[in-house]
């Protein structure tokens, strides 16, 4: 017990050093965002909802309006603001300052009303029963523990409440073509029940997110769709959506909408994950 509580101790550390650089720092980088006014975060957000055009599929804005809503991961703030524009009652929690910093600044920038704070979801700082929705996109992946995120989350919610969490998925195309050893070894593991699902390595985990310094995050699961229902079995329903592709090699030639329809529902990177409490 106690060298699991080191060890999530130590992951904590780890994340909050480096996602205190913002998740899409890159990406503004590449779109010559130096500030961050509010046509610079406009431009940002406008490319960020156009190449991944399946997010309001999968949160759908309108519904959150008078609702208690949780976002886990706040990253460049842009689902934050659009939650908060959508008038929800906004709260964010991210591991690193960074991200923290950025909500705020929009809630001031826009003169919106929300809150975000640092802290774990694997220790979430929210009493039981707070929250009619959570929306984590792209972090329970990287918590070290993505089974007690899931507890976690499930604490928070109201009955009947809804999680939507977005993680990477075991079985995509990406896996397949560039780690083909590491995701037969998850196969035996999830399908067959031999030997471990193994650790993903720096390589893989860079293949994924880096900073940057071209360092990989320091901590990265791949999950397949079963292995998401296993774990979240006491919930009423679990749904569990196939999306992305991304812009590398080959698929950089081809338009990326019908590579969107067509492979990512069966190959894509992300598993976008529908629960009801």
């Amino acid at each position: 017990m106690v060298e699991s509580l080191n060890l999530t101790q130590s992951v904590d550390q780890d994340n909050q050093q480096f996602w205190n650089e913002l998740c899409g720092t890159q990406l503004a980088k590449s779109l010559d965002i130096t500030d961050n006014s509010p046509p610079s975060l406009k431009r940002f957000d406008d490319w960020y909802m156009n190449f991944y055009p399946y997010l309001n599929r999968h949160v759908q804005f309108k519904e959150l309006h008078g609702r208690d809503v949780l976002e886990v991961g706040l990253g460049y703030g842009t689902v934050a603001q659009r939650i908060m524009e959508a008038g929800a009652h906004y709260h964010g929690l991210d591991i690193a300052e960074g991200p923290v910093q950025m909500v705020r600044h929009r809630l001031r920038q826009n003169n919106l009303e929300g809150e975000a704070r640092r802290g774990s979801i694997l220790e979430c700082p929210y009493p039981d029963e707070t929250f009619d929705h959570v929306i984590a996109i792209g972090c329970y992946h990287h918590t070290g523990n993505l089974s007690r995120a899931l507890e976690e989350t499930r604490r928070i919610l109201r009955p009947g409440g809804k999680a939507m969490v977005m993680v990477y998925s075991a079985y995509s195309y990406r896996r397949w073509l560039l780690w083909p050893r590491a995701t037969v070894r998850y196969f035996c593991w999830d399908k067959l029940g031999i030997g471990a699902p193994g650790v993903a390595s720096a390589e893989e985990r860079a293949g994924y997110d880096v900073n940057t310094t071209g360092n990989a995050a320091p901590e990265t699961v791949f999950v397949s769709a079963g292995h998401i229902r296993r774990m979240a079995a006491q919930w009423q329903e679990c749904h569990v959506y196939r999306e992305n592709i991304g812009a590398e090699g080959v698929f950089g030639r081809i338009d990326r909408n019908r590579l969107l329809a067509t492979l990512g529902p069966i190959f894509g990177l992300d598993l976008y994950c529908h629960l009801k409490r």
